[in-house]
């Protein structure tokens, strides 16, 4: 085994999963179901009964460009029960500057209580936008629903979740400055989601087209990217309880439904139709060439332009310019330019 000064002097993994990626852990605490991807560390589809409570928990390291470190996980031990289990991993995160190792650890216990705990360590001097937990409810069950938030001064505030998408204006988040919240599950019966380690605040992730409300770590009114030195440790945990009308799910004998794409039934429209907004995709992130099978599938898409992020800082930007433009010439549609300046002591 490397002693900590040889892997502080290492060179960080390429980010991906690691080698012999394994099927997800099917997991029940008490009366809560889920599963656990060995692959990259996310805890998914924690349920009760046929209810989604939490859409997933998973831990980011985010560069100063929003870019994340993908983990490669190692080391995995587990003791899994019929109602409770216990999971430990290593996870280390290499991209570009960035060298971040941490270990994981989640707890499920018979009463439904989840905990996932992160500590890490810096390996390397870099800049970062963002360490740390990301908490995941579901939109179909939270929409509109009762919620209690928590605040780091000890105040709870009633309140409900946004039923309808919630603009996102910068540092004025609903819900914000959160220690804890807090949703109702079912009559009188709530799932309460702590937090410690930092300050966390919740956006609503409709506004990208993606269906959850998204609680993370370090408000975006807080000044980024931070420089984080070698040696610099994060620890932060997420703790899942139930509260309130615990005979109404104590006796839950729900199987552990195998992980997968749920099964949703649209019913027939009644409201009046709407005109589709217009639709762009964003440049393929592998780096690589469309190939025909994927052009002809984009082409019969309606798609109203191709989205480019070009960062003027780096040193490849007039190869990612020329490929944007040549994709969507070959798609037919216009191209969506977003230029990313960098910063004046990038020189």
């Amino acid at each position: 085994m490397k002693s900590e000064m040889d892997a502080k002097a290492s060179r960080p993994p390429e980010s991906g999963r690691g080698p012999g990626a394994a099927e997800p852990l099917r997991l029940r605490a008490g009366p809560l179901t889920m599963f656990f991807e060995p692959a990259t560390a996310f805890l998914r589809r924690i349920r009760l009964g046929e209810v989604e409570v939490i859409r997933g928990i998973y831990a980011a390291v985010r560069d100063r460009n929003w870019g994340t470190a993908l983990p490669i996980i190692s080391n995995l031990k587990s003791q899994i029960s019929n109602g409770s289990f216990a999971l430990s991993f290593d996870a280390e995160c290499g991209q570009g500057d960035v060298h971040f190792r941490w270990q994981g650890e989640i707890t499920g216990a018979p009463d439904g209580t989840v905990k996932f705990s992160f500590d890490g360590e810096a390996l390397a001097n870099f800049w970062r936008n963002r360490i740390g937990f990301c908490v995941l409810h579901p939109i179909r069950e939270c929409a509109g629903a009762r919620a209690r938030q928590t605040r780091t001064d000890g105040r709870v505030v009633e309140c409900r979740f946004p039923d309808t998408i919630e603009p996102q204006i910068f540092g004025r988040s609903s819900f914000q400055d959160l220690r804890a919240v807090a949703h109702e599950v079912a009559a009188g019966l709530w799932a309460e989601v702590e937090f410690d380690g930092d300050v966390f605040e919740m956006e609503d992730q409709r506004n990208w087209t993606d269906a959850s409300f998204k609680t993370y770590c370090t408000p975006l009114a807080m000044p980024f990217p931070v420089e984080i030195r070698a040696g610099t440790r994060v620890c932060q945990s997420i703790t899942l309880r139930l509260v309130g009308a615990r005979a109404s799910f104590r006796e839950s004998r729900v199987e552990v439904a195998e992980p997968g794409a749920p099964q949703v039934t649209l019913p027939p429209p009644t409201a009046p139709r709407l005109p589709m907004p217009r639709l762009g995709l964003g440049l393929a992130s592998h780096g690589g060439p469309l190939t025909d099978r994927e052009l002809a599938r984009l082409r019969s898409l309606p798609l109203a332009h191709l989205r480019v992020d070009v960062k003027l800082g780096a040193v490849d930007w007039p190869t990612v310019w020329e490929r944007a433009a040549g994709e969507a010439r070959q798609l037919g549609i216009g191209l969506e330019l977003a230029l990313h300046l960098p910063r004046s002591d990038d020189g």
